[in-house]
């Protein structure tokens, strides 16, 4: 093993201070079989001596007992401690590294690393599902015989599944695919969200109005409360989003009031890339032994109590840390509406016979086709329609969504957490899994909320009395609305 002449940090890792000492964590993600590895603890010794070397300084200098270390050695054989030529510099929108099986690029997303072939890191991740015959989807998909058998066995309700829907492109599908080519009994369930474009509201009534077999109930929250939640979420998380969380929280008491055997919603399996490809283990292929895998009951109930009650981080620089600490800040922002829904669970977690309705997902990669063709077949289904001026097919019902967009991407070029911004990892899956081409995957990419602060911002914090003077004291906010990659 070569040992680095003046050796420095390879270039998204960062020493942190963790929960039980000091750490090396890396801002990007690794090429498999590394990917789960950006968090490696390392002795107070160690990162003594890594806090200072910025490439000027030898080897020779470093003390002996770092030097010999197995520690240290084991940096320098996993190329986290690199000579500094081989240290990458940064990316720029001209001069990036892009997959060539997808779309995602070292710009969008620093730290991506990629294989001999030019082939990133998630696309690797991909690979493997297929390569070992692994199911790495999510494990709560249902097909069309089951929906069916579950709703002729249904007795005990009006409805025999419930959809979560704004109107945007895939609820508009899922309320189509279930009311009139499954002619299952649907009840659509809608948050009212302010924010939600007005287009999208319209096409769900025209979807009510064609499919009046379908019934509709719509819940929202005072404006005042909506407001002061996501200034917090500013504050707490540094993205303003509430949803899907408060949908889960206002929806479920009420179909399992109903006794509605699912609850679906409008989410891709891309949507779901990481969670199932990245951050999960791959589960063994065909004639491997394998675990059995949670009841689809005890799926949905230990996905529920991570809404209702999400503890803290046990890494705080995990991959789902973020993910975990955006439901507890909902959660304490919005105490009071978790009432019903804390019940219900308590019920369902002491009962074993308690009813609690599934959590299920379709099988949008084998049923979609293309987006292009799932937006043609709604607008001649459904008169379904994009938001006017919007070009990108990923989200269509969110007059927000490149806020989120953006705020996640500074938060991660900021190296302030380790969770990818999603758009681009969609789009990026969304081009794998055949469901656009490469080039309209480009398409969509430009007109993600990446590229530059975007014309809704303002709009937003003005709304949520949010001046200029908030950007930077106002928490976590400052890492996503300012440019601060110096560190924190």
């Amino acid at each position: 093993m070569k040992m680095p002449e003046h050796p420095v940090l390879q270039y998204r890792w960062a020493l942190r201070d963790g929960k039980e000492g000091k750490a090396l964590v890396y801002y990007g993600l690794r090429n498999p079989p590394r990917q789960h590895e950006s968090v490696v603890s390392i002795p107070s010794f160690l990162a003594e001596a890594l806090n200072r070397p910025d490439g000027s300084t030898s080897l020779d200098r470093l003390p002996q007992a770092v030097r010999e270390s197995e520690d240290f050695l084991h940096l320098v054989e996993q190329r986290i401690v690199v000579d500094r030529p081989e240290q990458r510099k940064p990316s720029t929108a001209e001069h990036k590294r892009a997959c060539v099986r997808c779309v995602a690029d070292d710009h969008l997303l620093p730290g991506l690393e990629f294989d001999e072939r030019g082939v990133c890191a998630f696309c690797q991740c991909y690979e493997l599902a297929e390569r070992d015959g692994g199911s790495a989807g999510p494990r709560n998909q249902v097909d069309d015989a089951e929906l069916l058998s579950i709703a002729a066995a249904n007795k005990e309700s009006r409805f025999d599944v419930m959809v979560l829907c704004t109107g945007g492109k895939d609820s508009t599908y899922l309320l189509w695919y279930l009311a009139k080519k499954l002619g299952l009994r649907v009840l659509a369930a809608s948050w009212n969200m302010p924010y939600t474009n007005e287009t999208c509201r319209r096409n769900l009534r025209r979807a009510l109005e064609l499919l009046p077999q379908v019934e509709l109930v719509e819940r929202t929250l005072p404006w005042n409360d909506i407001r002061a939640a996501m200034r917090a979420q500013f504050g707490n998380v540094g993205v303003p989003c509430l949803c899907p969380v408060v949908a889960h929280v206002l929806f479920f008491p009420l179909a399992t009031e109903e006794r509605i055997p699912i609850v679906m919603q409008g989410v891709e399996e891309v949507q779901l890339a990481v969670m199932s490809y990245v951050l999960r283990n791959l589960r063994p292929g065909k004639g491997q032994s394998k675990p059995a895998p949670p009841s689809i009951r005890e799926q949905t109930l230990q996905f529920l109590e991570m809404v209702a009650d999400a503890p803290e981080p046990a890494d705080p620089f995990s991959m789902t840390a973020d993910f975990i600490n955006y439901q507890r800040s909902i959660r304490s922002v919005l105490d009071p509406i978790y009432a019903p829904f804390d019940r219900m669970l308590r019920r369902a977690r002491l009962d074993e016979s308690a009813f609690l309705p599934q959590l299920r997902r379709l099988r949008t990669n084998e049923l979609y086709g293309t987006w292009s063709e799932v937006a043609e077949l709604m607008h001649k289904e459904m008169d379904w329609r994009m938001p006017p001026g919007q070009r990108g097919l990923l989200h269509t019902s969110c007059r927000i969504e490149k806020v989120k967009d953006y705020c996640q991407y500074m938060r991660f070029r900021n190296m302030r957490s380790t969770y990818f911004p999603q758009s681009i990892v969609e789009v990026s899956a969304g081009v794998f899994f055949g469901l656009l081409s490469r080039e309209q995957g480009l398409k969509e990419v430009a007109e993600l909320g990446y590229h530059h602060e975007p014309e809704v911002m303002a709009e937003l914090l003005e709304d949520l009395k949010m001046g200029e003077s908030d950007r930077k004291p106002h928490g976590e906010a400052v890492y996503s609305l300012c440019n601060c990659s110096e560190g924190f």
